[in-house]
């Protein structure tokens, strides 16, 4: 009797083992993959994006807009550089107009981005990492293609000169190329939805720029201060510049996104001035006699 209880319990547990290692195996084979991100046009923090994919413009832009004329802004505080990597001397009032970022955000939502420079962006369910696809037709003004390196460089040479962005893009461990045009920042934390679009807020700069010589043949130095009208690729480029006292830009008529759905019907004045001065009555009264038109 007991011989045959013995037999019966190995019996029970090879059975068993076996159909252990069968569901194993099962699993194994036939178990689905998780299957890759799907790739998005902008990326929201409440609900749906009010645009969808494709979409020609912005509702409140007016893609016939005429363009034209100048407008002229004031400033009480003298600049001294274009580089705004470091935190160090006056920044270019107007320095943004010449840059663009990985996506951009509409007027007529909380909290939304669309793609701009890169055409689409692809993050996993827990939001760990974010991968930007960078657009085929995004240029420089010089007519070079903006690449996954100088989204890279520009990353690495912020966080390194400066120590508020590089707190600021603290929970970023790695940024990788993984693609011809896609780029991946990995995050050392998950479940906050707002990284992906923080990352999307990235001023890209071109690498080869700022690693080339200046028009005395000098090596740039983006550590250093500097007044030579940088290379962007955004509707406008520095036209004069008198340190001190005004600086200019123009409008790039063919600039690469120009139709661009998140730009049709903006930046329509042909020059953007600042004028500089050191003290507010000074700039009331300049404002009374017509030398710039916006006050604050």
């Amino acid at each position: 009797m007991r011989d045959d209880l013995l037999l019966s319990r190995r019996r029970f547990l090879a059975t068993a083992g076996l159909a252990a290692a069968a569901s194993s195996l099962s699993v194994g084979v036939g178990s689905a993959q998780p299957a890759p991100a799907e790739w998005r046009h902008a990326l929201s923090l409440m609900g749906a994006p009010r645009y969808p994919a494709g979409f020609a413009k912005f509702d409140y832009t007016n893609a016939t807009a005429p363009k034209g004329g100048i407008t002229r802004f004031s400033t009480v505080s003298a600049f001294d550089s274009f580089n705004f990597l470091i935190p160090r001397g006056v920044i270019t009032p107007g320095i943004s107009l010449i840059y663009q970022t990985l996506m951009t955000s509409s007027s007529d939502e909380v909290a939304t981005e669309y793609g701009l420079i890169a055409d689409g962006a692809q993050h996993p369910a827990d939001f760990s990492s974010v991968t930007y696809r960078l657009n085929p037709a995004a240029r420089w003004h010089d007519g070079r293609p903006i690449t996954v390196e100088d989204v890279i460089w520009t990353f690495e040479t912020t966080k390194r000169l400066n120590p508020s962005r590089a707190f600021y893009y603290r929970n970023v461990t790695k940024v990788e190329a993984t693609g011809e045009r896609a780029v991946t920042f990995t995050f050392d934390q998950a479940g906050n939805r707002e990284k992906p679009q923080i990352i999307g807020q990235l001023i890209i700069l071109p690498k080869h720029w700022w690693e080339g010589t200046d028009a005395q043949g000098r090596p740039r130095d983006p550590s250093q201060s500097s007044l030579e009208p940088p290379l962007g690729s955004g509707p406008y480029r520095v036209k004069t510049i008198v340190p001190g006292r005004t600086v200019s830009y123009e409008r790039v008529p063919d600039a690469w996104a120009v139709n661009h759905p998140t730009m049709l019907g903006k930046h329509n004045f042909d020059e953007i001035r600042y004028e500089v001065f050191r003290d507010e009555t000074v700039a009331l009264e300049a404002f009374k006699a017509d030398t710039y038109d916006w006050r604050q």
